[in-house]
């Protein structure tokens, strides 16, 4: 099988204590809305690292049918000149801890930490030991606005999270890097150290998403040149031997889709008529530095490897233990260095060197899909031509970089990722839903995860104001509108008659402009909120500006 079981146990050398400690696997489930997928403390992430060869990405929760089987972040680039790679697929050459001057540390206190609303420091141990993470990037709600992270008043987790989980890694242990990994692998380690924030939202509109952040950091003592990131994904859509995959090149997304619009029988693990998507997209990927005015990447590349044992051709096959074939499809080649080809694109173009496999449209079936096949080309341009794809299992590979960059000591990358599900009328309109969930994750990026908080106009007002709500009177769920003059710490809070809060809609710094915000009574302060008058008190910079009364009536 394609998939190799990491062993339960990793042994690591710490070479500045001369110590060799036994680390663990563990792991979490990051399981608050429709989607429930396993977190490893080696960086993997939705696989079951409780059954050998089982998927871990499960939708809907509670189904027993999966979307993905495995995923990871692998980093790449030359030191030296010579290829230096933490793999991340299958197999990890991550471990918990940290990385300083180019020697690894890790102690108990570094694993999957996770947190959810509702707990606190004495229902949850990570709760209340978030803050010995919070100097390694660990998130949390700074309530009073100090910049320092208090326990006893600030809330650990991203803001308005239904549950986050936080880990912070390091390639920085050579006895891991062994080559054991189907994806490259076995180089000397980057030093890179790793603070990886994964979270999950309730609410309807995300409900079927998961955000993932990774910030990178070189705590080596040498430069990476030529330097790619790339998400490595398993997607195995229920029967994974009937899957197709896809890209959208402007929303800079993956996409895994059923070949037919019928997965499997139906029965069991497969998803039968109409399967769904599942897909990632990159919200923010690398900035390169090395060019002046800096450049924002997006996805730069995206292509797939095979994992059947003689399935033509070899060029497309696992790279192994094999660094330089897996940086090769990093950065948007077969990998023996051969281009991919545009399977599409008619004479005189035909073929078109591309490094975007399949960035056609599987609904309209414009621009190159899978049912227009593809050049079966190792070591040059040119190979049989399939004129229509069989379907079968597939991984994909996003690739995020440049042979210009280079990645600095000391300096941080910071990633953004979203990973999501749709289903639609058949098996390619499940595409077209999941590209409009890829445009809703975006928007939500966009505006900082500030959730039911929306930018009406960034014009810039003569003044402050917090407007009447409407409707008022409202059963259950009103809108407020407010505008700002300056980029300045906002808060709006609701207040019942007695002066008690019951709510906190906005606590945070806003650019200046006009913003709306919806209230809805079940979710304040309590889940039954009587009948009777509130107000909503807004502030800027901790100055109390204005009241509005507010009357809910069921």
């Amino acid at each position: 099988m394609k998939k190799l079981f990491s062993t339960l146990v990793i042994f690591m050398i710490l070479f500045s204590n001369k110590i060799f400690p036994q680390i663990t696997i563990q792991y979490v489930k990051l399981d608050a809305n429709n989607i429930s997928s396993y977190f490893i403390n080696n960086g993997l992430f939705d696989r079951d690292p409780t059954v050998q060869n089982s998927p871990g990405f499960e939708w809907p929760k509670g189904s027993s049918k999966h979307a993905i089987f495995s995923t990871g972040l692998t980093l790449a680039g030359r030191v030296d000149g010579l290829i230096r790679m933490a793999a991340c697929k299958y197999e990890s050459e991550y471990a918990p801890g940290y990385c300083n001057d180019s020697i690894p540390y890790t102690n108990t206190n570094f694993k999957v930490y996770k947190v959810s609303r509702g707990d606190n420091q004495n229902t949850n141990p990570d709760w209340a030991n978030w803050g010995l993470m919070v100097p390694y990037g660990a998130p949390y709600v700074d309530v009073n606005l100090n910049g320092i992270y208090e326990p006893a008043i600030d809330t650990p987790g991203v803001r308005n999270a239904a549950s986050t989980i936080f880990l912070c890694m390091t390639d920085g242990f050579a006895s891991l890097h062994t080559g054991n990994n189907s994806f490259g692998g076995g180089t000397r380690p980057l030093y890179a150290e790793i603070h990886m924030t994964a979270w999950a939202y309730t609410q309807l509109a995300y409900a079927d998403m998961q955000f993932i952040k990774f910030e990178i950091i070189n705590n080596g003592k040498k430069p990476w040149t030529n330097f790619f990131a790339a998400v490595t994904c398993d997607p195995d859509l229920g029967q994974a031997e009937d899957d197709y995959l896809c890209c959208d090149t402007i929303r800079n997304l993956g996409i895994c889709y059923n070949a037919d619009s019928v997965d499997g029988y139906g029965g069991g693990y497969t998803y039968g008529l109409n399967p769904p998507a599942s897909g990632i997209k990159i919200l923010k990927g690398l900035i390169n530095k090395s060019i002046i005015p800096y450049v924002a990447l997006g996805m730069t590349s995206f292509n797939f490897c095979t994992n059947t044992t003689g399935a033509p051709p070899p060029c497309e096959a696992f790279p192994g233990g094999q660094p330089i074939g897996a940086y090769y499809f990093m950065k948007g080649f077969k990998k023996d260095s051969s281009n991919w080809m545009d399977r599409s694109q008619p004479l005189p173009q035909y073929h078109k060197k591309t490094k975007f496999c399949y960035y056609g449209d599987p609904e309209t079936n414009l621009g190159w899909t899978e049912r227009k096949g593809w050049v079966q080309n190792c070591m040059g341009d040119s190979g049989m031509v399939s004129n229509i794809n069989p379907s079968g299992d597939r991984t994909f590979t996003l690739g995020c970089g440049a042979h210009s960059f280079n990645f600095l000591p000391g300096d941080t990358q910071t990633v953004y990722i979203c990973q999501m599900v749709a289903r639609g009328t058949s098996n390619v309109n499940s595409v077209t839903k999941l590209k409009q969930l890829a445009d809703v994750a975006q928007n939500l990026y966009n505006s900082n995860f500030t959730i039911g908080v929306r930018q009406i106009s960034s014009v810039v007002p003569e003044k402050h104001a917090l407007f009447q709500n409407y409707p008022n009177p409202f059963n259950p769920s009103t809108n407020i509108k407010y505008q700002i003059t300056d980029n300045k710490i906002v808060s709006l809070k609701i207040f019942d008659l007695s002066g008690k809060e019951v709510a906190v809609l906005v606590n945070q710094r806003q650019a200046p402009g006009t913003y709306e915000v919806t209230w809805n009574a079940r979710h304040g302060g309590s889940s039954t909120l009587p009948s009777g008058v509130y107000y909503c008190r807004m502030s800027v910079a901790n100055q109390h500006l204005e009241t509005r009364k507010l009357v809910l009536m069921k």
